[in-house]
């Protein structure tokens, strides 16, 4: 684990979103000095301070520590956002609606055959990988 890379990956969310690190501050009780330490990759955050950066960034502890988000989750779409697809979807005539599915579909099927691709050319099991089945 890359502590550069983490840094980097949480400073680059909390830009995002206009956060500065007295705002951290006040929200998680992370000092700006840690905030500083971490971002700038001199130090590694705490299992607290990771669930506390992951409820106000509005991310993943995976995607901070690794750059990934797992399938299941839509990390980055806040409710805004979302409210946003549906409400332009809801605009579309029925034929609009059905091509921009057609879309989703395809592109679903390119990331998942990626994905697919790439977890039998690492030769690792799910286990080997650390992913939980169960």
């Amino acid at each position: 684990m890359e502590s550069t890379s983490i840094g980097t990956r949480i400073k680059q969310r909390r830009k995002e979103l206009g956060l500065t690190q007295l705002q951290i501050k006040q929200e998680t009780g992370i000092s700006s000095g840690n905030m500083s330490e971490i971002e700038n990759g001199n130090k590694l955050p705490s299992t607290p301070a990771l669930i506390s950066l992951s409820a106000i960034l509005d991310c993943s502890i995976d995607w901070m520590l690794k750059g990934e988000t797992p399938n299941r989750e839509n990390h980055f779409l806040s409710n805004e956002r979302e409210n946003h697809l549906l409400d332009g979807f809801r605009e579309l005539s029925e034929d609009d609606q059905e091509e921009l599915i057609g879309l989703l579909e395809m592109k679903l099927r390119k990331t998942h055959k990626a994905r697919e691709t790439n977890a039998k050319s690492s030769g690792l099991t799910d286990t080997e990988k650390g992913n939980m089945v169960g």
